[in-house]
Protein backbone atom coordinates (compact mmCIF):
# COMPACT_ATOMS: atom_id res chain seq x y z
CA UNK A 1 0.00 0.00 0.00
CA UNK A 2 1.42 3.38 -0.93
CA UNK A 3 1.03 6.69 0.89
CA UNK A 4 -1.94 7.69 -1.28
CA UNK A 5 -3.68 4.41 -0.59
CA UNK A 6 -3.21 2.80 -4.04
CA UNK A 7 -1.51 -0.50 -4.61
CA UNK A 8 1.63 -0.83 -6.77
CA UNK A 9 -0.27 -3.28 -9.01
CA UNK A 10 -2.97 -0.69 -9.81
CA UNK A 11 -0.32 1.88 -10.60
CA UNK A 12 1.43 -0.44 -13.03
CA UNK A 13 -1.86 -1.19 -14.76
CA UNK A 14 -2.60 2.50 -15.21
CA UNK A 15 0.83 3.06 -16.78
CA UNK A 16 0.29 0.30 -19.35
CA UNK A 17 -3.03 1.82 -20.38
CA UNK A 18 -1.40 5.20 -20.94
CA UNK A 19 1.37 3.67 -23.07
CA UNK A 20 -1.25 1.85 -25.14
CA UNK A 21 -3.05 5.14 -25.81
CA UNK A 22 0.23 6.79 -26.81
CA UNK A 23 1.01 3.89 -29.14
CA UNK A 24 -2.39 4.17 -30.84
CA UNK A 25 -1.89 7.91 -31.34
CA UNK A 26 1.59 7.39 -32.80
CA UNK A 27 0.39 4.64 -35.17
CA UNK A 28 -2.53 6.83 -36.29
CA UNK A 29 -0.17 9.71 -36.93
CA UNK A 30 2.13 7.47 -38.94
CA UNK A 31 -0.78 6.14 -41.01
CA UNK A 32 -1.98 9.71 -41.59
CA UNK A 33 1.50 10.73 -42.74
CA UNK A 34 1.70 7.81 -45.13
CA UNK A 35 -1.74 8.63 -46.56
CA UNK A 36 -0.87 12.31 -46.88
CA UNK A 37 2.44 11.49 -48.55
CA UNK A 38 0.72 9.11 -50.95
CA UNK A 39 -1.90 11.71 -51.89
CA UNK A 40 0.81 14.34 -52.32
CA UNK A 41 2.94 11.98 -54.38
CA UNK A 42 -0.03 11.04 -56.57
CA UNK A 43 -0.85 14.71 -57.10
CA UNK A 44 2.76 15.35 -58.06
CA UNK A 45 2.65 12.54 -60.60
CA UNK A 46 -0.72 13.57 -62.01
CA UNK A 47 -0.48 15.10 -65.50
CA UNK A 48 -2.91 17.88 -66.43
CA UNK A 49 -3.72 18.52 -70.07
CA UNK A 50 -3.35 21.95 -71.67
CA UNK A 51 -5.40 22.05 -74.84
CA UNK A 52 -3.90 24.14 -77.62
CA UNK A 53 -6.00 24.95 -80.69
CA UNK A 54 -3.78 25.54 -83.74
CA UNK A 55 -3.40 25.06 -87.50
CA UNK A 56 0.16 23.66 -87.71
CA UNK A 57 -0.61 20.54 -89.72
CA UNK A 58 2.59 20.68 -91.81
CA UNK A 59 4.71 23.80 -91.41
CA UNK A 60 5.22 24.16 -87.68
CA UNK A 61 4.23 20.61 -86.80
CA UNK A 62 7.81 19.44 -86.17
CA UNK A 63 8.70 22.65 -84.35
CA UNK A 64 5.64 22.38 -82.09
CA UNK A 65 6.33 18.73 -81.27
CA UNK A 66 9.87 19.54 -80.15
CA UNK A 67 8.76 22.56 -78.13
CA UNK A 68 5.99 20.63 -76.39
CA UNK A 69 8.46 17.87 -75.44
CA UNK A 70 10.79 20.46 -73.90
CA UNK A 71 7.88 22.09 -72.05
CA UNK A 72 6.77 18.75 -70.58
CA UNK A 73 10.35 17.98 -69.55
CA UNK A 74 10.49 21.26 -67.60
CA UNK A 75 6.93 20.99 -66.26
CA UNK A 76 6.15 17.24 -66.09
CA UNK A 77 2.82 17.91 -64.37
CA UNK A 78 1.50 19.41 -67.62
CA UNK A 79 1.07 18.01 -71.11
CA UNK A 80 0.01 19.99 -74.15
CA UNK A 81 -2.68 18.40 -76.32
CA UNK A 82 -3.15 19.85 -79.80
CA UNK A 83 -6.55 20.45 -81.30
CA UNK A 84 -5.70 20.74 -84.97
CA UNK A 85 -7.65 22.62 -87.65
CA UNK A 86 -5.48 22.68 -90.80
CA UNK A 87 -5.78 25.05 -93.74
CA UNK A 88 -3.59 27.53 -95.63
CA UNK A 89 -3.19 30.78 -93.74
CA UNK A 90 -4.99 29.25 -90.76
CA UNK A 91 -8.25 30.73 -92.00
CA UNK A 92 -10.33 27.62 -91.16
CA UNK A 93 -8.92 27.54 -87.62
CA UNK A 94 -9.25 31.29 -87.15
CA UNK A 95 -12.93 31.25 -88.10
CA UNK A 96 -13.54 28.15 -85.93
CA UNK A 97 -11.88 29.87 -82.94
CA UNK A 98 -14.00 32.95 -83.59
CA UNK A 99 -17.17 30.81 -83.48
CA UNK A 100 -16.08 29.08 -80.25
CA UNK A 101 -15.28 32.40 -78.56
CA UNK A 102 -18.58 33.91 -79.67
CA UNK A 103 -20.45 30.98 -78.12
CA UNK A 104 -18.53 31.27 -74.85
CA UNK A 105 -16.53 28.06 -75.39
CA UNK A 106 -13.03 29.44 -76.05
CA UNK A 107 -10.20 26.85 -76.12
CA UNK A 108 -7.78 26.64 -73.13
CA UNK A 109 -5.09 28.23 -75.30
CA UNK A 110 -5.00 28.91 -79.00
CA UNK A 111 -2.80 30.07 -81.84
CA UNK A 112 -3.49 33.57 -83.13
CA UNK A 113 -1.88 35.77 -85.71
CA UNK A 114 -0.38 38.96 -84.36
CA UNK A 115 -2.46 41.47 -86.27
CA UNK A 116 -6.23 41.65 -86.24
CA UNK A 117 -7.13 38.21 -84.85
CA UNK A 118 -7.29 39.17 -81.18
CA UNK A 119 -9.27 42.34 -81.89
CA UNK A 120 -11.81 40.25 -83.77
CA UNK A 121 -12.00 37.82 -80.87
CA UNK A 122 -12.34 40.59 -78.29
CA UNK A 123 -15.19 42.11 -80.31
CA UNK A 124 -16.94 38.72 -80.42
CA UNK A 125 -16.26 37.49 -76.87
CA UNK A 126 -19.12 37.60 -74.31
CA UNK A 127 -17.01 39.68 -71.90
CA UNK A 128 -14.96 41.62 -74.40
CA UNK A 129 -11.39 42.29 -73.29
CA UNK A 130 -12.13 40.59 -69.99
CA UNK A 131 -12.40 37.27 -71.81
CA UNK A 132 -8.62 37.13 -72.33
CA UNK A 133 -5.53 37.39 -70.17
CA UNK A 134 -3.96 40.83 -70.54
CA UNK A 135 -0.47 40.02 -71.77
CA UNK A 136 0.92 43.56 -71.41
CA UNK A 137 2.21 43.11 -67.82
CA UNK A 138 3.26 39.54 -68.68
CA UNK A 139 5.39 40.76 -71.59
CA UNK A 140 6.85 43.48 -69.39
CA UNK A 141 7.77 40.98 -66.66
CA UNK A 142 9.42 38.75 -69.28
CA UNK A 143 11.50 41.68 -70.56
CA UNK A 144 10.00 41.58 -74.06
CA UNK A 145 9.66 45.35 -74.19
CA UNK A 146 13.43 45.69 -74.24
CA UNK A 147 14.72 42.32 -75.48
CA UNK A 148 12.49 41.92 -78.55
CA UNK A 149 12.46 43.77 -81.86
CA UNK A 150 10.03 46.65 -81.13
CA UNK A 151 8.10 46.39 -84.41
CA UNK A 152 7.29 42.74 -83.70
CA UNK A 153 5.82 43.67 -80.33
CA UNK A 154 3.91 46.58 -81.87
CA UNK A 155 2.34 44.21 -84.41
CA UNK A 156 0.51 42.48 -81.55
CA UNK A 157 -0.14 45.56 -79.43
CA UNK A 158 -3.36 47.54 -79.81
CA UNK A 159 -2.92 51.09 -78.54
CA UNK A 160 -0.50 49.69 -75.96
CA UNK A 161 -2.49 46.56 -75.01
CA UNK A 162 -1.27 43.02 -75.79
CA UNK A 163 -3.71 40.12 -75.81
CA UNK A 164 -1.32 37.31 -76.83
CA UNK A 165 2.39 36.47 -76.65
CA UNK A 166 4.52 36.12 -79.82
CA UNK A 167 6.18 32.80 -80.62
CA UNK A 168 7.96 33.51 -83.93
CA UNK A 169 8.45 36.01 -86.76
CA UNK A 170 7.92 35.17 -90.43
CA UNK A 171 8.70 37.27 -93.47
CA UNK A 172 6.02 37.28 -96.17
CA UNK A 173 6.41 38.38 -99.80
CA UNK A 174 9.33 36.07 -100.52
CA UNK A 175 10.24 34.80 -103.99
CA UNK A 176 11.33 31.14 -104.23
CA UNK A 177 13.20 29.78 -107.23
CA UNK A 178 15.66 27.16 -108.42
CA UNK A 179 18.80 29.12 -109.38
CA UNK A 180 19.95 26.36 -111.73
CA UNK A 181 16.93 27.03 -113.97
CA UNK A 182 17.93 30.67 -114.34
CA UNK A 183 21.59 29.77 -114.83
CA UNK A 184 20.75 27.33 -117.62
CA UNK A 185 19.12 30.16 -119.56
CA UNK A 186 21.70 32.84 -118.70
CA UNK A 187 19.17 34.81 -116.67
CA UNK A 188 20.24 36.81 -113.61
CA UNK A 189 18.43 36.66 -110.28
CA UNK A 190 15.70 39.34 -110.69
CA UNK A 191 16.18 42.30 -108.37
CA UNK A 192 13.25 44.45 -109.50
CA UNK A 193 9.75 43.95 -110.87
CA UNK A 194 10.67 44.97 -114.41
CA UNK A 195 13.36 42.30 -114.52
CA UNK A 196 10.98 39.69 -113.13
CA UNK A 197 8.42 40.50 -115.81
CA UNK A 198 11.03 40.25 -118.56
CA UNK A 199 12.40 36.94 -117.27
CA UNK A 200 8.88 35.54 -117.03
CA UNK A 201 8.42 36.23 -120.74
CA UNK A 202 11.88 34.88 -121.61
CA UNK A 203 11.31 31.59 -119.81
CA UNK A 204 7.92 31.11 -121.44
CA UNK A 205 9.45 31.81 -124.86
CA UNK A 206 12.08 29.14 -124.15
CA UNK A 207 9.32 26.58 -123.52
CA UNK A 208 9.61 26.54 -119.71
CA UNK A 209 6.95 27.15 -117.08
CA UNK A 210 7.76 30.46 -115.38
CA UNK A 211 5.33 30.30 -112.43
CA UNK A 212 3.90 28.03 -109.80
CA UNK A 213 0.77 29.59 -108.28
CA UNK A 214 -1.20 26.78 -106.57
CA UNK A 215 -4.97 26.86 -106.93
CA UNK A 216 -6.21 24.51 -104.22
CA UNK A 217 -5.87 26.79 -101.18
CA UNK A 218 -9.05 28.82 -101.71
CA UNK A 219 -7.15 31.82 -103.06
CA UNK A 220 -4.45 32.03 -100.38
CA UNK A 221 -1.54 31.71 -102.83
CA UNK A 222 -3.02 34.32 -105.17
CA UNK A 223 -3.46 36.69 -102.23
CA UNK A 224 0.22 36.25 -101.28
CA UNK A 225 1.22 37.07 -104.83
CA UNK A 226 -1.14 40.06 -105.13
CA UNK A 227 0.05 41.72 -101.93
CA UNK A 228 3.69 41.22 -102.95
CA UNK A 229 3.13 42.87 -106.33
CA UNK A 230 1.23 45.77 -104.74
CA UNK A 231 3.92 46.32 -102.11
CA UNK A 232 6.58 46.35 -104.85
CA UNK A 233 4.65 48.89 -106.92
CA UNK A 234 3.15 51.18 -104.28
CA UNK A 235 5.55 50.94 -101.34
CA UNK A 236 4.75 50.56 -97.64
CA UNK A 237 2.85 53.79 -96.99
CA UNK A 238 -0.07 52.88 -99.24
CA UNK A 239 0.26 49.20 -98.36
CA UNK A 240 -0.10 50.10 -94.64
CA UNK A 241 -3.55 51.50 -95.35
CA UNK A 242 -5.06 48.28 -96.71
CA UNK A 243 -5.16 46.35 -93.39
CA UNK A 244 -6.86 49.41 -91.85
CA UNK A 245 -9.33 49.75 -94.73
CA UNK A 246 -8.27 53.37 -95.23
CA UNK A 247 -6.83 53.09 -98.74
CA UNK A 248 -8.40 55.83 -100.88
CA UNK A 249 -9.92 53.82 -103.73
CA UNK A 250 -11.01 57.03 -105.49
CA UNK A 251 -7.43 58.20 -105.94
CA UNK A 252 -6.21 57.85 -109.56
CA UNK A 253 -2.77 56.92 -108.19
CA UNK A 254 -4.22 54.12 -106.07
CA UNK A 255 -6.41 52.93 -108.94
CA UNK A 256 -3.36 52.78 -111.17
CA UNK A 257 -1.43 50.66 -108.68
CA UNK A 258 -4.38 48.29 -108.24
CA UNK A 259 -4.84 48.06 -111.98
CA UNK A 260 -1.19 47.18 -112.54
CA UNK A 261 -1.24 44.69 -109.67
CA UNK A 262 -4.32 42.96 -111.07
CA UNK A 263 -2.84 42.74 -114.55
CA UNK A 264 0.49 41.31 -113.41
CA UNK A 265 -1.33 38.77 -111.22
CA UNK A 266 -3.44 37.70 -114.18
CA UNK A 267 -0.33 37.33 -116.28
CA UNK A 268 1.50 35.14 -113.78
CA UNK A 269 -1.57 32.95 -113.22
CA UNK A 270 -2.57 32.63 -116.89
CA UNK A 271 -2.40 29.28 -118.67
CA UNK A 272 0.61 30.50 -120.66
CA UNK A 273 2.69 31.19 -117.58
CA UNK A 274 1.39 29.10 -114.68
CA UNK A 275 2.20 25.42 -114.07
CA UNK A 276 -0.29 23.20 -115.88
CA UNK A 277 -1.32 21.22 -112.79
CA UNK A 278 -1.27 24.14 -110.36
CA UNK A 279 -5.05 24.26 -109.92
CA UNK A 280 -5.05 20.94 -108.02
CA UNK A 281 -2.08 21.70 -105.77
CA UNK A 282 -1.86 23.20 -102.29
CA UNK A 283 1.04 25.44 -101.26
CA UNK A 284 2.81 22.57 -99.49
CA UNK A 285 2.47 20.27 -102.49
CA UNK A 286 3.69 22.86 -104.96
CA UNK A 287 7.21 23.69 -103.82
CA UNK A 288 8.65 20.32 -104.85
CA UNK A 289 7.97 21.31 -108.48
CA UNK A 290 10.14 24.39 -108.03
CA UNK A 291 12.89 22.36 -106.36
CA UNK A 292 12.84 19.93 -109.30
CA UNK A 293 12.95 22.77 -111.85
CA UNK A 294 9.48 22.17 -113.33
CA UNK A 295 8.54 25.76 -112.50
CA UNK A 296 10.83 28.73 -112.03
CA UNK A 297 9.17 31.05 -109.49
CA UNK A 298 6.77 30.86 -106.56
CA UNK A 299 5.76 33.43 -103.96
CA UNK A 300 5.10 32.62 -100.33
CA UNK A 301 6.18 33.54 -96.84
CA UNK A 302 9.32 31.96 -95.42
CA UNK A 303 7.10 29.13 -94.16
CA UNK A 304 8.58 27.30 -97.13
CA UNK A 305 12.07 27.26 -95.66
CA UNK A 306 11.15 24.95 -92.81
CA UNK A 307 8.64 22.92 -94.79
CA UNK A 308 11.30 22.09 -97.40
CA UNK A 309 13.76 21.14 -94.66
CA UNK A 310 11.31 18.94 -92.73
CA UNK A 311 9.53 17.19 -95.60
CA UNK A 312 11.67 17.51 -98.75
CA UNK A 313 15.12 17.17 -97.20
CA UNK A 314 15.96 20.41 -99.00
CA UNK A 315 17.98 23.27 -97.59
CA UNK A 316 16.94 26.79 -98.59
CA UNK A 317 19.67 29.34 -99.21
CA UNK A 318 19.39 33.12 -99.35
CA UNK A 319 20.10 34.72 -102.72
CA UNK A 320 23.40 36.22 -101.58
CA UNK A 321 27.06 35.38 -102.07
CA UNK A 322 28.60 32.86 -101.87
CA UNK A 323 25.45 30.74 -102.34
CA UNK A 324 24.54 32.41 -105.64
CA UNK A 325 27.66 30.86 -107.18
CA UNK A 326 26.99 27.32 -105.93
CA UNK A 327 25.81 24.84 -108.55
CA UNK A 328 24.21 22.34 -106.17
CA UNK A 329 21.55 24.67 -104.70
CA UNK A 330 18.00 23.79 -105.79
CA UNK A 331 15.98 26.23 -103.66
CA UNK A 332 16.67 29.89 -102.96
CA UNK A 333 14.63 32.64 -101.39
CA UNK A 334 14.76 36.41 -101.59
CA UNK A 335 12.34 39.27 -100.91
CA UNK A 336 9.94 39.71 -103.81
CA UNK A 337 11.67 42.02 -106.33
CA UNK A 338 11.18 45.63 -105.28
CA UNK A 339 10.43 44.83 -101.61
CA UNK A 340 13.89 44.08 -100.23
CA UNK A 341 13.88 47.24 -98.09
CA UNK A 342 10.63 46.25 -96.36
CA UNK A 343 9.81 43.49 -93.87
CA UNK A 344 6.33 42.04 -94.37
CA UNK A 345 5.38 40.53 -91.02
CA UNK A 346 3.50 37.30 -90.26
CA UNK A 347 3.76 36.52 -86.55
CA UNK A 348 2.31 33.57 -84.67
CA UNK A 349 1.27 34.01 -81.06
CA UNK A 350 -0.47 32.19 -78.21
CA UNK A 351 -3.54 33.60 -76.47
CA UNK A 352 -5.02 32.50 -73.15
CA UNK A 353 -8.69 33.05 -72.23
CA UNK A 354 -9.51 33.94 -68.63
CA UNK A 355 -11.03 31.17 -66.53
CA UNK A 356 -10.18 28.01 -64.62
CA UNK A 357 -7.36 26.95 -66.94
CA UNK A 358 -5.77 30.37 -67.42
CA UNK A 359 -2.84 29.75 -65.06
CA UNK A 360 -1.69 26.56 -66.77
CA UNK A 361 -2.36 28.10 -70.18
CA UNK A 362 -0.30 31.15 -69.26
CA UNK A 363 2.57 28.93 -68.12
CA UNK A 364 2.57 27.27 -71.54
CA UNK A 365 2.37 30.59 -73.41
CA UNK A 366 5.21 32.11 -71.37
CA UNK A 367 7.49 29.13 -71.96
CA UNK A 368 6.69 29.17 -75.67
CA UNK A 369 7.55 32.88 -75.85
CA UNK A 370 10.60 32.69 -73.58
CA UNK A 371 14.15 32.78 -74.91
CA UNK A 372 14.57 29.10 -73.98
CA UNK A 373 11.39 28.15 -75.84
CA UNK A 374 12.36 30.26 -78.82
CA UNK A 375 15.70 28.51 -79.27
CA UNK A 376 13.79 25.26 -79.71
CA UNK A 377 10.76 26.38 -81.70
CA UNK A 378 12.39 28.85 -84.10
CA UNK A 379 15.27 26.54 -84.89
CA UNK A 380 12.61 24.64 -86.82
CA UNK A 381 10.27 27.47 -87.81
CA UNK A 382 10.66 31.12 -88.90
CA UNK A 383 13.01 33.26 -86.76
CA UNK A 384 12.91 34.58 -83.23
CA UNK A 385 11.93 38.11 -82.26
CA UNK A 386 14.62 38.39 -79.56
CA UNK A 387 17.20 40.98 -80.54
CA UNK A 388 20.22 39.45 -78.81
CA UNK A 389 20.91 36.25 -80.79
CA UNK A 390 24.57 36.14 -81.80
CA UNK A 391 24.96 32.44 -82.58
CA UNK A 392 23.31 30.97 -85.67
CA UNK A 393 21.27 28.07 -84.24
CA UNK A 394 18.92 27.80 -87.24
CA UNK A 395 18.61 24.77 -89.53
CA UNK A 396 18.70 26.77 -92.77
CA UNK A 397 21.05 29.55 -93.93
CA UNK A 398 17.97 31.44 -95.18
CA UNK A 399 16.65 31.72 -91.61
CA UNK A 400 19.79 33.47 -90.40
CA UNK A 401 19.60 35.97 -93.26
CA UNK A 402 15.91 36.63 -92.51
CA UNK A 403 16.78 37.17 -88.84
CA UNK A 404 19.56 39.65 -89.64
CA UNK A 405 17.16 41.53 -91.93
CA UNK A 406 14.63 41.67 -89.08
CA UNK A 407 17.21 43.38 -86.87
CA UNK A 408 18.32 45.88 -89.51
CA UNK A 409 14.98 46.98 -90.99
CA UNK A 410 14.01 50.55 -89.99
CA UNK A 411 10.79 50.69 -87.97
CA UNK A 412 8.90 52.61 -90.69
CA UNK A 413 9.59 49.86 -93.24
CA UNK A 414 7.69 47.12 -91.43
CA UNK A 415 4.29 46.21 -92.85
CA UNK A 416 1.62 43.72 -91.82
CA UNK A 417 0.95 40.88 -94.25
CA UNK A 418 -2.69 40.45 -95.27
CA UNK A 419 -3.06 36.91 -93.83
CA UNK A 420 -2.39 38.34 -90.36
CA UNK A 421 -3.36 41.95 -90.87
CA UNK A 422 -6.88 41.53 -92.22
CA UNK A 423 -9.71 40.57 -89.89
CA UNK A 424 -10.54 36.85 -90.29
CA UNK A 425 -13.91 37.47 -91.96
CA UNK A 426 -12.40 40.01 -94.39
CA UNK A 427 -9.43 37.78 -95.12
CA UNK A 428 -11.75 34.86 -95.88
CA UNK A 429 -13.85 36.93 -98.31
CA UNK A 430 -10.84 38.43 -100.10
CA UNK A 431 -9.15 35.04 -100.17
CA UNK A 432 -12.14 33.44 -101.89
CA UNK A 433 -12.45 36.32 -104.35
CA UNK A 434 -8.93 35.63 -105.63
CA UNK A 435 -10.01 32.17 -106.72
CA UNK A 436 -12.69 33.71 -108.91
CA UNK A 437 -10.28 36.29 -110.31
CA UNK A 438 -7.67 33.78 -111.40
CA UNK A 439 -10.24 31.34 -112.76
CA UNK A 440 -12.31 33.92 -114.58
CA UNK A 441 -9.40 36.07 -115.70
CA UNK A 442 -10.00 39.58 -117.02
CA UNK A 443 -13.76 38.95 -117.22
CA UNK A 444 -13.89 38.68 -113.41
CA UNK A 445 -12.02 41.94 -112.72
CA UNK A 446 -15.19 43.90 -112.05
CA UNK A 447 -16.40 41.35 -109.47
CA UNK A 448 -13.00 41.27 -107.77
CA UNK A 449 -12.75 45.07 -107.59
CA UNK A 450 -16.24 45.30 -106.09
CA UNK A 451 -15.38 42.63 -103.50
CA UNK A 452 -12.15 44.41 -102.62
CA UNK A 453 -13.94 47.74 -102.12
CA UNK A 454 -16.67 46.11 -100.01
CA UNK A 455 -14.18 44.31 -97.79
CA UNK A 456 -12.07 47.44 -97.30
CA UNK A 457 -15.21 49.09 -95.93
CA UNK A 458 -15.78 46.11 -93.62
CA UNK A 459 -12.15 46.22 -92.45
CA UNK A 460 -12.45 49.89 -91.56
CA UNK A 461 -15.76 49.29 -89.77
CA UNK A 462 -14.22 46.60 -87.55
CA UNK A 463 -11.32 48.90 -86.70
CA UNK A 464 -13.75 51.66 -85.72
CA UNK A 465 -15.42 49.20 -83.36
CA UNK A 466 -11.99 48.33 -81.96
CA UNK A 467 -11.29 52.03 -81.51
CA UNK A 468 -14.36 52.34 -79.29
CA UNK A 469 -12.81 49.60 -77.12
CA UNK A 470 -9.54 51.55 -76.90
CA UNK A 471 -7.78 49.24 -79.39
CA UNK A 472 -7.82 51.48 -82.45
CA UNK A 473 -4.40 50.83 -83.98
CA UNK A 474 -1.26 48.70 -83.84
CA UNK A 475 1.50 49.77 -81.48
CA UNK A 476 1.51 52.88 -79.31
CA UNK A 477 1.01 56.55 -80.07
CA UNK A 478 4.76 57.13 -79.94
CA UNK A 479 5.52 53.97 -81.95
CA UNK A 480 2.69 52.86 -84.23
CA UNK A 481 3.51 49.90 -86.44
CA UNK A 482 5.21 51.08 -89.63
CA UNK A 483 4.89 54.70 -88.52
CA UNK A 484 1.26 54.82 -89.66
CA UNK A 485 -1.66 56.06 -87.57
CA UNK A 486 -5.17 55.65 -89.04
CA UNK A 487 -7.30 58.81 -89.30
CA UNK A 488 -9.61 57.91 -86.41
CA UNK A 489 -6.78 58.25 -83.90
CA UNK A 490 -6.96 61.48 -81.93
CA UNK A 491 -5.71 64.24 -84.26
CA UNK A 492 -3.68 66.02 -81.59
CA UNK A 493 -1.96 62.78 -80.60
CA UNK A 494 -1.22 62.01 -84.25
CA UNK A 495 0.37 65.42 -84.83
CA UNK A 496 2.50 65.00 -81.70
CA UNK A 497 3.58 61.55 -82.87
CA UNK A 498 4.58 62.76 -86.31
CA UNK A 499 6.65 65.57 -84.82
CA UNK A 500 8.42 63.08 -82.56
CA UNK A 501 8.95 60.60 -85.39
CA UNK A 502 10.58 63.20 -87.63
CA UNK A 503 13.31 63.79 -85.04
CA UNK A 504 13.69 60.22 -83.81
CA UNK A 505 16.98 58.40 -84.26
CA UNK A 506 16.07 55.19 -82.42
CA UNK A 507 16.98 52.09 -84.47
CA UNK A 508 17.39 54.21 -87.59
CA UNK A 509 13.76 55.35 -87.51
CA UNK A 510 12.94 57.63 -90.43
CA UNK A 511 10.20 60.28 -90.54
CA UNK A 512 6.76 58.98 -91.41
CA UNK A 513 6.91 60.82 -94.70
CA UNK A 514 9.94 58.70 -95.54
CA UNK A 515 7.85 55.98 -97.18
CA UNK A 516 8.70 56.08 -100.86
CA UNK A 517 6.68 54.24 -103.48
CA UNK A 518 8.36 52.94 -106.59
CA UNK A 519 7.93 55.02 -109.72
CA UNK A 520 5.02 53.84 -111.83
CA UNK A 521 6.92 54.18 -115.08
CA UNK A 522 9.24 51.16 -114.83
CA UNK A 523 6.54 48.47 -114.44
CA UNK A 524 4.38 50.17 -117.07
CA UNK A 525 7.28 50.10 -119.53
CA UNK A 526 7.85 46.43 -118.75
CA UNK A 527 4.16 45.63 -119.17
CA UNK A 528 3.96 47.36 -122.54
CA UNK A 529 7.14 45.66 -123.72
CA UNK A 530 5.50 42.29 -123.12
CA UNK A 531 2.54 43.12 -125.34
CA UNK A 532 -0.55 41.30 -124.13
CA UNK A 533 -0.65 40.63 -120.39
CA UNK A 534 -3.42 38.08 -120.47
CA UNK A 535 -4.31 35.82 -123.36
CA UNK A 536 -6.99 37.51 -125.44
CA UNK A 537 -6.75 40.85 -123.58
CA UNK A 538 -5.14 43.62 -125.57
CA UNK A 539 -3.64 46.76 -124.13
CA UNK A 540 -6.53 48.68 -125.65
CA UNK A 541 -9.02 46.51 -123.76
CA UNK A 542 -6.90 46.88 -120.63
CA UNK A 543 -7.02 50.67 -120.94
CA UNK A 544 -10.81 50.51 -121.30
CA UNK A 545 -10.94 48.29 -118.20
CA UNK A 546 -8.89 50.90 -116.36
CA UNK A 547 -11.38 53.63 -117.25
CA UNK A 548 -14.22 51.39 -116.05
CA UNK A 549 -12.37 50.82 -112.80
CA UNK A 550 -11.98 54.54 -112.22
CA UNK A 551 -15.67 55.16 -112.89
CA UNK A 552 -16.71 52.39 -110.47
CA UNK A 553 -14.61 53.82 -107.62
CA UNK A 554 -15.21 57.49 -108.40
Amino acid sequence: MTADGSSSFAKKKKGKVMWAIVAVVVVAALIGSVVAYTVYNNNQNKVSNIYFYNWWATDGKVALTKTVAAFHSKYPQYQEVSTLKPGAGGIAARLAILDLIQSGQAPNTFQANFGSDMISYAEAAPHGLGSFVNMTPVAQSMGLMTSAVPSVIHAGMYNGTMLSLPVDTHRASMLYFNPQVLRAHNLPIPTNLTQLLNETAALEAAGLTPWMVPGNDNGWDQLNLWESIFLSLAGPQLYDQIPYGTLNLSSPTVQNYIYQTNQILLQFTSKNYNYAGASTLTWSEAISHVVSGQAAFQVNGNFYVNYAYDYLNTTTYPAVAPYTNWTNVTLMEMPFPGTSSYYNLVIDSVAVPTGASSQSGLLFAKYFSSFAGQQIFTKWKAVTFYNNVTKNYYNDPAQWTDYQALLSTPSNDFVMSFPGGLFPSVFSAVDTAFTGLTQGGASDLSTWNTTFATQMSSEKSQWLTANQMGLGFWGTLSNPLGGYLPPWVNATAAVSHRAAASSSSVQGTAPIAGHQAQAVSAPVIAIRSLGNLVTGTSLLKADVAMQSLRQMWA
